[in-house]
């Protein structure tokens, strides 16, 4: 079955003084997909958040909603909502209204049509009853496990319990697309984890689109479908967890997505064989049904990035398997196996 894209992003720049804090992104997001925006602090992760939801204008480049370019359209009239890493709750109002208050001000279809004097026909708008307002929020507090909480005062509530009404707020509404700017940032390490479980469950329950952003590489593997890995405005690699964990594009995310050793070395060719030296220890290739001729894959004239499959046999007499990535007429390839992921440089 295809996947549905929802939204779209096209050559999308986004400049603050002449600055470029995003560089020409681009990439897809399908319909009910975890999407998680991964990367250290001013990689423009945020954003590129705050762009989809209509806080902040591209400088140049698209985005579309369904194949809709909603580049122009004001973030009211976006079938997404945002929930924020600081709450944003009404201090003066108790859980349910703070809950209740954009259902106050939505506008829907009555059922009947006007038509005014040039002929055009438009439908007439209502605001919700107080019995729909009602059923509407009951039911988001007991998605977020609040039930027995509507008359409490926000002041009175925690940490985790702010971030759940903050949550039942935004998706009361029923956006297509729910906006998560690391939402759990400000909750201690336990709260956090609860969180992400709930989160996890939310998203499986709604079936909506989540757009989520961390700087926390733990969160981004424990909840994603996929994970966007960002530095400074350019997209480093788009994959899912597993992928990115195994087969990062670059240093720089094999770096980021989690504890690494990094050895430095080369390969080379010597009679026919690629020979591997690393850390004073000289090795090639032992043959075994699951080899790949790297000689082969030097031999290519595109810049395209391959993984094969070796297995060394080093002086220490440790059998190592592991991953090549071999970047054609590139100076760097990475290793990644068990116990090492080493950079290195043909010769």
């Amino acid at each position: 079955m295809k996947s549905e894209k929802i939204i779209e992003i096209k050559n999308v720049t986004k400049e603050y003084d002449g600055k470029q804090v995003v560089k020409n992104e681009s990439f897809s997001i399908n319909k009910g997909e975890f999407v998680t925006f991964l990367g250290p602090s001013g990689c423009g992760k945020t954003t590129t958040l705050r762009m989809i939801a209509g806080f902040e204008e591209p400088t140049s480049g698209s985005i579309l909603f369904k194949g809709k370019d909603i580049t122009k359209i004001p973030p009211h009239e976006r079938p997404v909502n945002t929930v924020f890493q600081r709450y944003a709750l009404f201090p003066h109002l108790n859980v349910f209204n703070n809950i209740a208050f954009g259902l106050k001000m939505k506008r829907i279809p009555d059922g009947t049509t006007s038509t005014d004097k040039k002929g055009n026909v438009y439908e007439n708008m209502r605001k919700l009853t107080k019995a729909e307002i009602e059923e509407k929020v009951s039911a988001a507090l007991k998605l977020v496990d609040l039930e027995e909480y509507g008359k409490r005062d926000v002041s009175s509530l925690s940490g985790g319990q702010m971030q759940r009404v903050a949550i039942a707020r935004a998706i009361v509404n029923e956006p297509e697309v729910l906006l998560l700017d690391e939402p759990l940032g400000a909750l201690d390490l336990k709260m956090r984890k609860d969180m992400q479980l709930e989160l996890m469950k939310m998203h499986k329950q709604l079936g909506i689109t989540f757009i989520y952003v961390t700087h926390d590489q733990e969160e981004a593997l424990t909840m994603s479908d996929t994970i966007i890995v960002m530095r400074d405005g350019v997209i480093q690699q788009i994959g899912t967890p597993q992928a990115i964990y195994q087969r990062p594009a670059n240093l720089f995310v094999a770096n980021f997505i989690g504890r690494t050793n990094l050895l430095n070395g080369e390969i080379r060719m010597e009679d026919g064989q690629p020979v591997l030296s690393v850390a004073g220890g000289i090795a090639t290739p032992r043959p075994t049904s699951h080899d790949t001729i790297l000689s082969e894959k030097l031999s290519d004239t595109g810049s395209i990035q391959e993984w094969v499959s070796l297995v060394w046999a080093t002086k220490m007499r440790l059998s190592v398997w592991a991953e090549v990535a071999v970047m054609a007429h590139h100076n760097i390839i990475g290793i990644r196996s068990s116990l090492v992921f080493i950079s290195f440089s043909f010769f």
